[in-house]
């Protein structure tokens, strides 16, 4: 049983680990300087207090009235936790080509030259779509900020901006969004004073309406910005491979980063609440990290696959293009709909928790020896192979489906390569699906 399950909110050990990490990695911090740092991992201000009371009550951590510094017995725990708070490396290279080339022809870019008033005017029309939840990931300290400002009054180019544009109404920002939220912020918020000026120290401390009228008139009528806009009638593939290809910024996107950007809707909604669910963060231990979206892409892997089928993945062979069919698909359903796949994801998670206990999702070779990093092809097929099964058959028969999991965990076995090389292919998807399916079948008679 997990430590932490008498925290009220559900602490998992991942969680704990967030903090651990942080203080390991400087001499001490203080309360605040703790919080900024783990708050966006979290994804979560509620579980910040009751993790620190729980490491607290173990003696993991010195708190001064100043300062927390991580004891020796903390340092102990957090090396015994090892692999067994991370996800397993992939080798997702795969060897199949994709089936259905771009028609060129539909490929629409166009760039446009904007002043930065241009800019703040579409963003309060909402003709630029400044998205909150895809923002979270990319909150820049005040520093950062300010000297993005200080950039533009020195007259440093800042890089091109750029935009799915293939909806007529508004502007969905892909790359470039925290510049632009940071403008936003400066120049019509008043959000922050600037802050670790470089060159331009004299203007430390102040906010936009505070600047001389000259400072005001560079940033907003002489700094012109460059955008390039994908058009309508690009097909939603293209969109993401071109979004892909130039991600070459300082803070690149993930791929479900990307994918988030491009398909707002019921699907970004769906993902976020599954991610953050208690079911989610307990099968995997706190495992995956939110910060950077690996949690919601490792969820849109199972639904992907549950919502279409194994059989569907041989149309794309292609991961990317797989999971970004899945999320347009998602977006079209009903309530209804979503209702249910939300209900068979965390009733699967606590199917395959029920079996696996601590090991959930992992490889392993013995009940109670160390856990083995969490392996993202393993939460695929377990995720949908037990969907429809009885929970009380599973748990019944968890014995011998375990001994016969660790028999295809063999070195010698298809199925073991299948989770751990070219894990994309087509051959690779359906060796391990198959051989999971089988498994159930044969001993859930």
């Amino acid at each position: 049983m997990n430590d932490f399950a008498h925290v009220k909110p559900i602490i998992v050990d991942g969680d704990v680990a967030i903090i651990m990490r942080h203080l390991r990695n400087h001499t001490s911090l203080s309360y605040v300087e703790l919080r900024q740092l783990c708050i966006h991992q979290l994804d979560d201000d509620n579980r910040f207090e009751p993790i620190l009371e729980f490491i607290k009550e173990k003696d993991w951590a010195v708190f001064s009235s100043e300062s927390l510094t991580l004891t020796e017995a903390g340092a102990s725990w957090l090396d015994q936790q090892g692999n067994e708070l991370a996800v397993e490396q992939e080798d997702a290279s795969s060897t199949d080509k994709p089936p259905h080339p771009y028609d060129v022809a539909k490929l629409k870019m166009e760039n446009k030259h904007l002043s930065v008033f241009q800019v703040l005017r579409k963003i309060e029309k909402g003709e630029i779509e400044l998205n909150p939840d895809f923002q979270r990931a990319f909150v820049w300290d005040l520093t950062k900020q300010s000297r993005l400002i200080e950039s533009i009054l020195i007259r440093i180019p800042l890089p091109a901006f750029y935009i799915d544009a293939t909806d007529k109404i508004s502007w969905n920002v892909v790359d470039g969004l925290q510049r632009l939220t940071t403008i936003n912020n400066y120049c019509r918020k008043q959000a922050f004073p600037l802050k670790g000026l470089q060159f331009l120290v004299e203007l430390e401390g102040k906010k936009f309406d505070d600047l001389p009228q000259e400072y005001k008139v560079l940033i907003e009528d002489d700094t012109v910005l460059l955008f390039y806009n994908l058009m309508p009638g690009t097909p939603v593939q293209a969109k993401y491979t071109i979004f892909s290809r130039v991600n070459t910024g300082g803070m690149q996107l993930t791929p479900q980063e990307i994918r988030h950007a491009l398909s707002q809707g019921k699907s970004t909604v769906l993902l976020q609440h599954l991610a953050k669910s208690d079911a989610f963060r307990s099968a995997t231990d706190g495992a995956v990290e939110s910060l950077r979206m690996s949690d919601r892409e490792l969820v849109l892997r199972a639904l992907a696959f549950m919502c279409m089928g194994v059989d569907k993945y041989k149309e794309f062979n292609e991961l990317d293009k797989f999971l970004l069919h899945a999320m347009d698909k998602i977006n079209g359903l009903s309530d209804f709909d979503i209702n249910k796949i939300e209900q068979d994801f965390i009733g699967s998670l606590k199917k395959v928790r029920a079996i696996f206990g601590r090991h959930a999702f992992r490889k392993f070779t013995s009940r109670n020896g160390r856990r083995s990093p969490l392996n993202k092809a393993l939460f695929e097929i377990w995720c949908v192979g037990v969907r429809d099964y009885d929970q009380d058959i599973l748990v019944a028969n968890k014995d011998r489906i375990i001994d016969d999991f660790v028999k295809l965990l063999s070195p010698v076995n298809l199925f073991s390569r299948s989770i751990s090389s070219s894990t994309s292919s087509s051959w690779a998807v359906s060796t391990r699906f198959n051989a999971i399916n089988n498994l159930l079948r044969e001993n859930c008679k």
